[in-house]
């Protein structure tokens, strides 16, 4: 296997609020959300959390394991900003991939992970945005999301509700396979043409990394924005138990919503 990650400010913003992991077996990408820096404490400490419930389960099958550790993560947010005014409105999106027996995604917010395979690029999550939702109703058109002036409003993410439901899925990943995942800030810049162009184009995952970071930039680089490339060889996903439903939903999550500061 050989993978790489970036993760940069962008032109705009003062602080870096995206949080990411990468180890060959634990893929995961998170944006912060919320003023006065919580956006930052709330990415960093969902996904140290996730890693350490990750650690202490290994006993569990690793869909459970994703599922329960990213809700370890939601809990533990939750409780920071009840206990501790100045977080209030924190929350993170969170994408995460498993390579464990098989392959385990588990995913909230508007982050995404992609999935690139004979030169074809495909999405293996959607959006939990009010403009993703406007879009698969037929409200909008995917080009109208792109400017729409709520794009920034978020209707699932780590911290909102002690309640979450997590999308799961185990996607069929194959030697020759190339993994992205990556936070917002260069999918509001590139839109899936231009993500599969540089994708296939470029062989070396770092360089890869650097030239998604470089052309999101290019456009404005109004957001940060952070990517993990991943590419699969023979042997890198070992089939093993099955995945099951593991209680991911297709509909989107009810109560309040969130908007990017």
């Amino acid at each position: 296997m050989r993978y790489a990650a970036l993760s940069d400010v962008g032109r705009v913003r003062k602080n870096n609020e995206d949080s990411w992991h990468a180890d060959g077996r634990v893929f995961v990408v998170a944006d912060g959300m919320g003023g006065h820096q919580a956006g930052e404490v709330a990415s960093s400490v969902a996904v140290e959390r996730f890693l350490g419930y990750d650690l202490e389960n290994r006993h569990l099958p690793p869909m459970k394991r994703l599922n329960e550790g990213i809700l370890a993560a939601n809990e533990l947010l939750a409780s920071m900003a009840t206990e501790n005014p100045g977080l209030e409105g924190m929350g993170t999106t969170f994408t995460a991939l498993v390579l464990e027996e098989g392959a385990f995604l588990g995913h909230v917010g508007d982050s995404r992970a992609y999935l690139l395979r004979d030169g074809r690029l495909t999405s293996l999550t959607r959006d939990h945005s009010l403009v993703a939702k406007m879009v698969r109703e037929g409200f909008l058109t995917p080009r109208q999301a792109r400017v729409h002036p709520r794009r920034n409003v978020i209707l699932r993410a780590l911290g909102m509700e002690r309640r979450l439901v997590v999308d799961l899925a185990s996607p069929d990943l194959r030697a020759g396979d190339r993994v992205l995942l990556c936070t917002d800030g260069l999918t509001s810049g590139l839109d899936d043409e231009e993500l599969e162009a540089i994708l296939a184009g470029v062989e070396d995952p770092e360089e890869c990394c650097r030239r998604l970071v470089m052309e999101a930039n290019a456009r404005g680089g109004e957001d940060n924005i952070t990517v993990v490339v991943i590419d699969l060889e023979e042997g890198d996903v070992p089939r093993g138990r099955a995945a099951g439903k593991g209680g991911a939903k297709a509909g989107e999550a009810k109560g309040r919503w969130w908007k990017r500061r």
